[in-house]
């Protein structure tokens, strides 16, 4: 019992620490590319998603070959890219421009960040086999 309380407090403790980091590290880059793109459309937001989609499929494909261990996929694909991606925010985001009418853009944005999500994760998975 002690063995499976100890495997689970790691596991949690694990994910935690790589979620506090992707967090604060797309709160930072989030911030950083809002400035630069305006505030006309979430560009933060849609970057932060296909980087971290690409990150998940390069995570994933290390972890099934066996370069990352079950921790290593716990920190960065679960914990990590969790608290970076921002999928929330992407929801929000597209019900926000359809509230404004900008029926488009909201289409544009959330098609695209399916479609260069799903991109980039076969991209992350293609790179590194």
């Amino acid at each position: 019992m002690q063995l499976l309380q100890s495997f689970v407090s790691d596991r949690y403790a694990l994910i935690f620490l790589g979620g506090a980091v992707g967090s604060v590290l797309r709160y930072g880059l989030g911030a950083w590319v809002q400035r630069l793109g305006g505030s006309g459309f979430p560009w933060s937001t849609l970057l932060i998603n296909v980087l971290g989609s690409l990150l998940i499929g390069l995570f994933l494909c290390f972890s099934a070959e066996g370069a990352l261990s079950q921790e290593g996929r716990f920190l960065l694909a679960v914990g990590f890219c969790g608290g970076f991606t921002t999928f929330f925010t992407l929801c929000w985001e597209t019900l926000t421009l359809m509230q404004n009418s900008q029926w488009l853009l909201a289409l544009l944005y959330s098609q695209g960040s399916l479609w260069l999500g799903l991109l980039a994760v076969f991209a992350g998975y293609w790179l590194t086999g």
